[in-house]
């Protein structure tokens, strides 16, 4: 039998009746839902119909009753004329973009792709709390075309750039028809807060040993000393360029950090900086501490970037560059930095099980910035040098206006330099591998 004759037409629209058992087909038209296309792994609007099997003509009937009655509310609820996403946010970008700055562009641009793949076409008034809370755990999981899952300070970033967008709609209630900002109340997750594990003396001067004895890539004695010895964040380890590397004051100058977008990088001022900044102040521009130990572990990377270029690094080059990276005139990814420190740990941990040895405490990159300015503070290292040479914005209680107002960086970092060079003791001299 041929499938048409397995039904007959009850006269009904939407209602037909099964030959076979006598029950009666309803097809439900439930609307325009959000559904992942599986050819692109994109999140699309898209007619979802349900069927159901009621027994009898009157529960078939009532069935249609009430979605036609669904339907009707949400036509006489103002809900007709939709606003796709992609055009508000389109249009949102348009408006505010010529105050960004590039990098700032850059970041939003990276954002934008993954709210247009999960929002897509959408109606923005038929977009709810709940709505935004299932993009985050999305946002969680390798998806395709972004294999990379978002951690909290990414997903924070991307709640700010929603949370900007529903006000931009709500000051034009009549073409957005938005009454209420949805992203508000939106919990984005679980926040894991990390706890810095601190190291002692004793554990960094065998790692920066270990480092000089057993490591053939030297980029590894800045991935280590930058951060553990001057207290730099990742991007700003990876900022750094030979002419912002003064031997003779023993200073470095921390102009610029390059931070991860997607699957590339920007460059951009440090932390809290203005990129548009007319001043040092502005920019979040600062001067970091060159300690001896320090500045003879990046003559070491100095002399191996020379022979690998087979010239003298210029000065706008980076400092620190992976054998790989010279060798194949790109830059490291920002975001595969922590992964290199990482898989660097392990190896010295090798070593010291072999030698019978308890490893040292696996810590995150961050972590030696912690280190560093635990080390400085517990050394009764100048608490004014250390904030300026950090980055951080000193305010103590009982003394915070002539602190913040009246205090001024002079550029010093002579008691850190003592300090740091007391304290490492480590031999920092490259075996001669003939011996």
């Amino acid at each position: 039998m041929a499938k048409k004759d397995t039904y007959r037409e009850t006269g009904y629209p939407g209602i037909k009746q099964r030959i076979s058992d006598g029950k009666y087909i309803v097809t439900i038209d439930l609307g325009r839902q959000l559904r992942m296309n599986k050819k692109t792994g994109e999140m699309e609007m898209r007619q979802v119909k349900t069927t159901r099997y009621p027994a009898t003509l009157k529960e078939a009937k009532a069935l249609i009753g009430a979605n036609n009655k669904a339907k009707q509310k949400s036509k006489t609820t103002g809900i007709t004329n939709k606003v796709p996403f992609k055009r508000a946010l389109k249009e949102y970008t348009e408006f505010y973009k010529d105050g960004w700055s590039d990098s700032y562009a850059g970041q939003k641009q990276a954002q934008a792709k993954r709210m247009q793949a999960y929002f897509g076409s959408r109606d923005v008034r038929s977009i709810s709390t709940l709505d935004i809370e299932e993009f985050f755990k999305w946002c969680r999981e390798p998806q395709q075309g972004f294999p990379h899952p978002l951690g909290n300070n990414s997903i924070q970033k991307i709640r700010t750039h929603l949370l900007d967008l529903w006000k931009y709609m709500k000051k034009n209630p009549a073409k957005y028809g938005v009454k209420e900002n949805v992203v508000i109340d939106s919990d984005y997750g679980d926040i894991s807060r990390f706890e810095a594990t601190i190291l002692n003396a004793e554990q960094i001067n065998y790692f920066l040993e270990y480092c000089v004895k057993n490591e053939k890539d030297y980029s590894t004695f800045a991935m280590l000393g930058l951060p553990v010895l001057t207290g730099l964040r990742r991007g700003e380890l990876c900022g750094i360029r030979w002419r912002n590397v003064d031997f003779e004051k023993k200073l470095i100058d921390v102009e610029y950090q390059r931070v991860q977008i997607s699957t590339g990088s920007i460059e951009k001022v440090p932390k809290g900086g203005k990129d548009n900044g007319r001043s040092r102040e502005e920019r979040k521009q600062r001067y970091a501490a060159l300690p001896d130990c320090l500045a003879k572990l990046l003559h070491y990377i100095w002399d191996q970037q020379t022979d690998l270029l087979d010239r003298e690094p210029e000065p706008d080059e980076f400092v620190f560059m992976t054998k790989v990276n010279l060798v194949n005139n790109y830059l490291p990814h920002p975001g595969k930095v922590s992964r290199r420190f990482s898989e660097l740990q392990n190896r010295m941990n090798h070593v010291r099980k072999k030698a019978g040895l308890e490893p040292i405490p696996h810590v995150r990159l961050h972590d030696l910035r912690h280190t560093f300015i635990s080390l400085c503070l517990n050394g009764g290292v100048n608490e004014f040098q250390v904030s300026a040479n950090c980055g951080h914005e000193y305010d103590s209680k009982g003394n915070s206006t002539t602190v913040a107002t009246y205090w001024h960086d002079d550029g010093n970092r002579d008691d850190i330099i003592a300090f740091i060079d007391k304290t490492i003791t480590a031999k920092l001299k490259i075996p001669d591998m003939r011996e």
